[in-house]
């Protein structure tokens, strides 16, 4: 410590020091220093204490810091990674969408040529629609057609049915008229011939044997049983599709019955 740097208060003891004494002044001055000495010391260590217990504290702030930084950093790490992780799986779902894509791209191709096949076919269906309204047409006139002359084939038949009938009636009419003449021309000795009632069936014009067989079967055995029945039952028991045999043989009977000659 310099002379410039003792102050007044150094001075003035000096002086005093002096003025009593030069060795008891240096004595006391040396006391005073080193007591002043002592508390500039102490001072000191305790500032030095406190700098140190305040770096001490900022190293351990600053440790805390580092280990912050640390672990913010290995988390930065592990997001650096996981992100280029995303980036590559991005990259791949990119490659894999551009393909898809391409893929997609040449399946509309191939749909704009299937479609327009497609149009094409429809075209030829379409002319093959007008094929058919046409052929269809034609066909609906023939069928008019076919109807017209069904009508006009029903109503023949039903001529025919009506020209049967009249032709029947007239059969009967003959027959009846047949047996009348018979019986007015009829000697006297035919009177002596056998019982036409109890004749069989099976003696009629034009009666089959299985018919015959079948009247038979039925409980018709003789011309007398015979004439008593309708033209319907008869067919029916016979199996005929119509009464026109049934009848004729059921006038013949009556004839027989009659007295009248046998039909050719």
């Amino acid at each position: 410590m310099s002379l410039g740097n003792l102050g007044l208060e150094t001075l003035v003891v000096m002086l005093a020091g002096f003025l009593v004494g030069f060795i008891p002044a240096f004595v006391f001055i040396g006391f005073y220093f080193g007591r002043r000495l002592e508390k500039e010391k102490k001072a000191l260590q305790l500032s030095y204490e406190r700098q140190l217990n305040a770096l001490r504290d900022t190293l351990r702030r600053m440790m805390d810091k580092i280990d912050e930084l640390t672990g913010e950093r290995t988390r930065l790490q592990r997001s650096n990674k996981a992100l280029r992780e995303a980036v590559r799986d991005q990259h791949e779902i990119t490659d894999s969408t551009n393909m898809e894509l391409e893929d997609a791209q040449q399946n509309l191709v191939r749909l704009e040529e299937r479609v327009d096949e497609l149009e094409a076919e429809n075209l030829r269906y379409e002319g093959r629609l007008e094929e058919a309204a046409t052929q269809q047409a034609r066909m609906a006139d023939q069928y008019q057609q076919a109807v017209n002359q069904f009508t006009q084939t029903e109503r023949l038949q039903k001529n025919l049915i009506f020209a049967a009938s009249q032709l029947r009636e007239a059969k009967l009419a003959n027959a009846a008229f047949e047996a009348q003449l018979a019986q007015l021309l009829k000697p006297a000795a035919d009177k002596e011939s056998p019982d036409q009632e109890k004749l069989d069936v099976g003696v009629i014009g034009g009666m089959d044997p299985v018919y015959a067989e079948r009247l038979h079967e039925s409980g018709i055995h003789t011309i007398g049983d015979l004439a008593k029945q309708t033209p319907a039952r008869v067919a029916h028991f016979v199996g005929l599709p119509d009464w026109d045999d049934s009848a004729a043989w059921i006038a013949e009977a009556k004839l027989r019955l009659a007295g009248a000659n046998p039909r050719a």
